[in-house]
């Protein structure tokens, strides 16, 4: 019951997400699927969730908390990752720190590890990346063929809302 699209454009990019949770007759659930971390001047991103509400807040909240860094001892967030590419990364990383940690507990209550994230943003100096990554913590980057990514459930009986909307210009732009 997820909707979520990021698109590229030529002077930033455009990122949306719907807020159900739940689709039932009687009980219609909402959450802000969509999260933005900014440091003004130096970076902004943003990162839209779909599937399991409780994985994506767990994963959200390790990659806020930060994942220690096992050759350094580091505490690594997104707000210190020297690339897009590199915070990408973690984002796969604390999925697989979730899956780990959760996974035999959702196999138990045959619950699937379901979980994807949209994630689009600039570092001061580079380029704007969109990426879409994937439940084994795996990504791929939108580019000038396929500028865009969406997220969408499959089992979406009709049209999702677009609430919560994030448009950035390349203002962390050298």
């Amino acid at each position: 019951m997820t909707y979520c699209c990021g698109v590229l454009v030529r002077d930033g990019m455009v990122m949306i997400a719907d807020t159900r949770t739940n689709a039932g007759l009687d009980n219609v659930s909402t959450f802000r699927k969509l999260h933005v971390f900014a440091k003004p001047g130096e970076r902004i991103m943003a990162i839209a969730s779909a599937g399991n509400l409780a994985i994506s807040q767990s994963v959200l909240s390790t990659l806020t908390e930060g994942l220690e860094d096992p050759n350094t001892g580091e505490i690594e967030t997104l707000m210190n990752a020297p690339t897009m590419f590199q915070a990408a990364q973690r984002i796969g990383r604390a999925i697989r720190n979730v899956h780990a940690t959760e996974g035999a507990a959702l196999r138990s209550e045959d619950v699937s590890f379901d979980v994807s994230f949209l994630f689009g943003g600039q570092i001061k100096g580079s380029r704007m990346r969109l990426f879409m990554v994937y439940t084994a913590g795996n990504f791929i980057e939108c580019t000038t063929d396929t500028p865009y990514c969406r997220l969408a459930s499959t089992n979406m009986a009709s049209p999702c809302s677009t609430a919560p909307c994030i448009t950035t210009s390349n203002s962390t732009r050298r």
